[in-house]
């Protein structure tokens, strides 16, 4: 199993029929991605496979002189804590295929493609979506008031321009007549739409986009929005507010997809170990 971990990396790195492997021009970043790239599609235990794979490799290169320094420790730790797994989220153009599977002039198209911005930009909980009323959008100070949340702490969120817009027209042109006051209504009987009812829809999107990822729900677009914040360099304390953490703790997790972070570590990798 170890050979086939190594030999699908190699193959990753050469030309699948290049005469001569040259194994001195591995090096950190290229370890370091490929770990970073396979997290997306391995399960906790394969990944740890992998990775105690890489190491093995990267010390018998450096012992049988094959290379001139050993770089095993450019292998990141996978942790086996279930807190400490990778969070699952999807990638800027899987996401992009997500709402553009959704688009489109009909009531249903307008409606769900608001709830996948508002779980996609917001990164707002199923039930914090079905709990919308017409009361929690200020149109004039561009914000959203989530009021009946998990900690039970009313949060106030900015609403960003692609999401106001995404409402404006549902509100205008697809919302069904009706006196409730919930924003996502059913297009059916005009009542409004229960969490399994946006599980259901974001699963079936997920599934329509073709993308292929361990958990299908609502949830992972919540970690999305929260890892690709972390890419961009926001704050953990801001990523915590914009989710209603109460404990940075909770927070905490999406550190491990600092991806910029970790490969300016790996840029920085000590010169006597790249010679």
């Amino acid at each position: 199993m170890r050979i086939f971990y190594i030999r699908d990396f190699l193959s990753a790195q050469f030309k699948p029929r290049a005469r001569r492997l040259d194994v001195r021009r591995i090096t950190p970043e290229a370890l370091l991605n490929y770990i970073l790239e396979q997290r997306q599609r391995l399960c906790l235990q394969t990944l740890q496979s992998l990775a105690s794979s890489l190491r093995s490799f990267c010390r018998f290169l450096c012992f049988s002189g094959r290379a001139a320094s050993d770089l095993s420790h450019a292998i990141p730790r996978v942790a086996s804590h279930e807190r400490d797994h990778f969070p699952t989220y999807l990638s800027h153009p899987e996401l992009n295929r997500l709402l553009r599977s959704v688009w489109g002039p009909s009531a249903t198209q307008r409606r769900n493609r608001s709830i996948l911005l508002c779980l996609a930009r917001l990164g707002l909980r199923a039930g914090e979506v079905v709990q919308l009323t017409l009361e929690d959008i200020s149109w004039r100070t561009g914000t959203l008031r989530l009021v009946q949340t998990k900690g039970r702490r009313e949060r106030l969120l900015p609403m960003p321009s692609e999401v106001g817009q995404a409402l404006a027209e549902y509100l205008r042109h697809g919302r069904p007549s009706s006196l409730s006051r919930h924003i996502f209504l059913s297009l059916q009987d005009g009542h409004p739409i229960r969490a399994t009812g946006v599980s259901s829809m974001v699963t079936k999107a997920i599934v329509r986009a073709r993308i292929t990822t361990p958990g299908k729900g609502p949830h992972r677009l919540r970690h999305t929005v929260a890892s690709h914040l972390v890419q961009r360099g926001a704050a953990l304390k801001t990523v915590a507010d914009l989710l209603g953490h109460r404990s940075l703790s909770t927070t905490q997790v999406y550190a491990k997809v600092n991806l910029p972070l970790l490969r300016q570590v790996a840029a920085a990798w000590p010169k006597e170990a790249r010679a």
